[in-house]
């Protein structure tokens, strides 16, 4: 290998996309061990961008720094060989009283992290997923979703703080966002807090550092929906009307669309929509609600309660066609359960193809795409609904 295949390709700039696949990169540490223009080179612990998918390891800019700089001390002290261990930075960027754990090898190999200002600010510190349940029971903060691997931490209108959730499970929020929360709340996210695992790849990563967004599919774009709904509820009546428990939350994020129609998938597609979409309404926080319009919540499940609210902002025969998807949810989860006798499942599954548009032998597939689509525009049009008459 000659010394100039070390050297940045020019014009080429460091990404986190692999060339082959362009699926994410993530940080791992390995061993380089070759002959460079007549110096045989050996570091343990280097830096690399590896493509599990594609088996390929890159070399981040500041590695081909380190591989270089080697090679010419050795020219200097005329040697024929370079063995080393490199160390890690272990960089303390005093952000923070709360000693958090995290790697300041991500801020300086991960590309687009390091900046000339607030060095270190963009170091990613990682947490388990059960972080986020607390300040979604939090009354002070509220978390809202673009997607179910990106969102934001709020409180007030002024103040929030991004996240996402790589493919390992791990909430990421950047070291210096972290430091402008209460240090009480600091440290119990550092009661959360857990060794980087360099995996930082993800719509988080997409839209905080690249400024890039993909098209969302349909199971992200309901659930930043259902997200949006709750945040104009929050700021109408001043209550969270549903809750992210880790169940919910856990199914919201492994959620595919069916692939197969069998009575298996029937099952599972019906309970986990009605588990995401129906279930986690608040049925207390709802009655509260309907309680100060002077309406007596006693007996009305939360489709009811929810229909209630509704219609006491907005038109309610309008309310009434808008909230009927709901309705054809419960009702489909209550036809593929087999709750009743087969005659009954078989018509009320009839009446849910009806009120879909659908032709009467629709199977899974069919039923799924069109009742997403209307749950979209429910949760779409109850938000306009709740701004239009605030």
């Amino acid at each position: 290998m000659e010394l100039s295949d070390i050297f940045p390709k020019e014009g080429r700039i460091q990404h986190l996309y692999c060339d082959e696949c362009g699926g994410y990169l993530d940080l791992t540490f390995g061993v380089f061990d070759d002959h460079v223009s007549g110096v045989h080179i050996c570091i343990k612990g280097l830096p690399y961008l590896s493509c599990e998918k594609c088996n390929i390891d890159y070399l981040p800019d500041d590695s081909r720094f380190t591989i270089i700089y080697s090679h010419e001390q050795a020219i200097k002290k005329k040697s024929g060989a370079v063995n080393v261990t490199r160390n890690k930075t272990n960089v303390d960027y005093e952000f923070s009283n709360v000693l958090f754990i995290y790697d300041s090898d991500d801020y300086k190999y991960i590309p687009g992290l390091k900046r000339p200002f607030d060095e270190g600010y963009l170091t990613p510190v990682y947490f388990n997923k059960e972080v986020l349940l607390k300040y979604d029971a939090s009354p002070t903060y509220r978390l809202s979703f673009a997607s179910t691997t990106y969102g934001e931490m709020r409180q007030g209108d002024d103040f929030s703080i991004p996240f996402g959730l790589n493919k390992n499970g791990k909430v990421i929020m950047w070291l210096g966002d972290i430091a402008r929360l209460p240090e009480a709340e600091q440290y119990y996210l550092r009661s959360e807090n857990v060794e980087s695992d360099h995996s930082i790849g993800s719509e988080f990563y997409d839209g905080q550092i690249e400024v890039k967004f993909t098209d969302h599919s349909k199971e992200d774009t309901l659930f930043q929906k259902r997200s949006d709904f709750l945040e104009e509820c929050f700021k109408r009546f001043g209550v969270k009307i549903a809750h992210l428990d880790e169940e919910v939350y856990d199914l919201a994020v492994s959620f595919n669309a069916p692939i197969v129609d069998t009575e298996k998938e029937r099952r599972h597609i019906a309970d986990t929509l009605n588990k995401i979409y129906l279930e986690s309404f608040d049925n207390n926080a709802l009655g509260q609600i309907l309680k100060s319009f002077a309406v007596n919540p006693k007996n009305l499940g939360s489709i009811k309660r929810l229909q209630g609210i509704m219609e006491k902002v907005a038109n309610p025969v309008e309310v009434s066609k808008t909230i009927s998807p709901f309705y054809v949810l419960y009702d489909l989860r209550v036809a593929y359960s087999h709750l009743g006798s087969k005659t009954g499942s078989d018509e009320r599954l009839q009446y849910v193809r009806e009120r879909l548009g659908l032709e009467a032998e629709a199977g899974l597939l069919e039923i799924y795409s069109a009742l997403m689509e209307q749950l979209i525009d429910s949760f779409e049009q109850f938000t306009s609904f709740i701004k239009d008459n605030t």
